[in-house]
């Protein structure tokens, strides 16, 4: 059956200078939906990366807001002109607070637009007042991973029909590169030596992305395989925690900090491995490009990552929070060269199978055709 189309807004109030990788679901998402006719706006904070980022598209429109609390009037009426004005059906929100603000705009202006929740993390709070003020807004929720919805649904606030599990796809198209365009552009820009090995790292610096392991891992190494170099992509709160651990280990020539490229496919292409040491990932879309752009990766066993990758075919998986199987792991991939060669065929047979944008798209048109008709 053909898929009605539907107007949808796209809610996000994360801080101005916050990207993450709910932010690059969104734009994946937001994207995706348009180019198959469906009317696309995304709403978020004025002047904040988020809505610089999605605006590049000429596709879907951007809407910035005024966001202050859950129940600012001004932010609320924001939001339900702009819901009328777009004839909106479908409100996907990030946090909590834009479930809040979604349904404050939906009662007090008397609206009929549903409320659907995307959380990449469990943001629900174990608290009555939360639970009241959250749940019972909820029209449906969709999850990446089966590990995360059963998280939140033991925590008692939404039950299970109500929710969705759509794997993360990303777009094939823009993952056509080669490790020969990649080493040159990281080579030129950071003066990396022609037999580097480069581990790749994606991800916020923040306590649960397990950098600090990947450090600590690297310290272990450092000796026996001085031609081991790690590119980390990204910035958060912990960057200069991260920096002095490095410079405490005498490592600062081993890592490379890139920030966030615009451009960084052609340094995930650059890569000989893909290291992601995080203690807690309800999915982990940069696993997904790690398997699009074939590279081998090591990862740790832990929320929606085993779901993701496949563990002995695709990756090796160490207990999180674990430097010395990161080390160990690490070291297989660089002692034996047919792994890693292996291991990146099969992670690419793998995304082309299961996480391909379009593959995306079409199950989450399904979901929100469901909700559409209650």
């Amino acid at each position: 059956m053909a898929c009605t189309t539907f107007n949808t807004l796209f809610l996000n109030s994360i801080d101005p200078g916050v990207w993450g990788g709910l932010e690059h679901w969104m734009e994946l998402t937001g994207v995706g939906l348009a180019r198959r006719g469906h009317s696309v706006t995304f709403a978020g904070r004025q002047g904040s990366t988020f809505l610089r980022r999605v605006s590049a598209h000429e596709e879907t429109a951007a809407l910035p807001l005024t966001i202050s609390g859950d129940f600012h009037p001004a932010t609320v009426r924001q939001l339900a002109d702009a819901t009328v004005a777009r004839s909106i059906d479908i409100v996907l929100c990030n946090f909590v607070k834009d479930v809040r603000l979604a349904e404050m705009a939906r009662t007090f202006h008397q609206l009929d637009f549903r409320i659907v929740w995307t959380p990449g993390v469990n943001l629900a709070k174990k608290t009555l007042s939360h639970k009241f003020l959250f749940s019972s807004f909820v029209d449906r929720a969709i999850v990446p991973s089966r590990a995360l919805r059963d998280d939140i649904i033991n925590s008692g606030f939404l039950d299970s029909a109500r929710f969705e599990v759509v794997p993360i796809g990303i777009d094939e198209t823009v993952w056509q590169g080669n490790r020969e365009d990649g080493r040159q552009f990281l080579g030129q820009r950071y003066d990396l030596p022609d037999d580097a090995f480069i581990c790749l790292t994606s991800g916020r610096f923040v306590p649960q992305k397990g950098h600090r392991y990947l450090i600590e891992a690297a310290r272990m190494l450092a000796e026996r395989f001085p031609n081991i170099f790690y590119v980390l992509l990204g910035d958060g709160p912990l960057l200069t925690d991260l920096m002095e651990q490095i410079k405490r280990y005498a490592l600062t020539d081993r890592f490379i900090f890139c920030g966030l490229l615009e451009d960084h496919q052609r340094a995930v292409f650059a890569a000989d491995l893909y290291v992601h040491p995080s203690i807690i990932e309800p999915y982990g879309i940069v696993l997904v490009e790690a398997m699009a752009a074939g590279l081998p990766v090591v990862a740790t066993r832990t929320g929606g990552i085993p779901e993701v990758v496949a563990e002995n075919e695709t990756a090796l998986l160490v207990k999180p929070a674990d430097p010395a199987g990161l080390t160990e792991a690490i070291e297989r991939m660089y002692t034996d060269p047919s792994l890693p060669l292996a291991f990146g065929r099969a992670g690419r047979e793998r995304f082309l199978k299961y996480f391909r944008l379009e593959t995306m798209i079409e199950r989450l048109e399904t979901c929100l055709q469901r909700v559409m008709v209650g």
